[in-house]
């Protein structure tokens, strides 16, 4: 299979952009996000989607999205954007239902791709629904993540309005972009990605680490 470097695709595309189209960006959490909207922003004007009903348990759900709901008008203040937060139903107990059968899968399995493939869609349809001129997610900047699987998704939901962002914002130090941002804005970083099973790994993980 042919390995397209989909951060010289985007590059490509904002090269080609006149004006500021209108742009709604699937958003995981705060610290991932900083430094794709910093650089985002400098093109588009922002619509932030935040829908994640894949993370476990509800008071992380809810401590990520107020993490980005205090980043956001600081960083609207500091870099003179106008950039806005919409956050989707949450309703983690079906979306975990999808994901069940797959649960074994691991990370950067199968049961990753439907959970990209869940919140993308969503995102998506909003973006269709609402006359948004392109749409992306910052999925692609996490190294835990599989680029050429949010970017296939992507594509296969191409169309002329909402345009697709192909990206892979790990790209150009992009993650330690992020890190060096969240810091600097004080923010929570969390320890799994999101959903039950990854937070049960995680779990075993630290289980393991103490008995060594």
């Amino acid at each position: 299979m042919e390995n397209k470097n989909y951060d010289l695709i985007m590059q490509e595309e904002l090269k080609s952009i006149t004006g500021r189209p209108t742009l709604l960006l699937h958003v995981c959490c705060g610290p991932c996000s900083s430094n794709v909207i910093k650089e985002l922003s400098e093109y588009f004007d922002i619509t932030i989607y935040y829908s994640n009903s894949n993370i476990y348990p509800t008071e992380e759900y809810q401590r990520r999205l107020n993490e980005l709901l205090a980043f956001i008008p600081e960083f609207n203040k500091n870099e003179n954007r106008h950039i806005t937060v919409i956050p989707d139903n949450y309703d983690n107990l079906s979306f975990t239902s999808h994901l069940y059968p797959l649960k074994d899968t691991g990370e950067r399995g199968l049961r990753c791709r439907l959970c990209y493939n869940l919140r993308m869609r969503k995102a998506f349809d909003y973006a269709k629904s609402h006359d948004f001129d392109y749409w992306t997610t910052v999925l692609s900047v996490s190294p835990h993540k599989i680029s050429r699987w949010i970017n296939e998704i992507g594509d296969s939901l191409m169309m002329d309005k909402p345009r697709f962002l192909h990206s892979d914002f790990k790209k150009r130090n992009g993650y330690l972009k992020s890190t060096q941002t969240a810091e600097a804005y004080h923010m929570y970083r969390q320890n799994y990605c999101g959903c039950l099973f990854s937070y049960e790994e995680m779990l075993e993980r630290e289980s393991h680490q103490s008995k060594d």
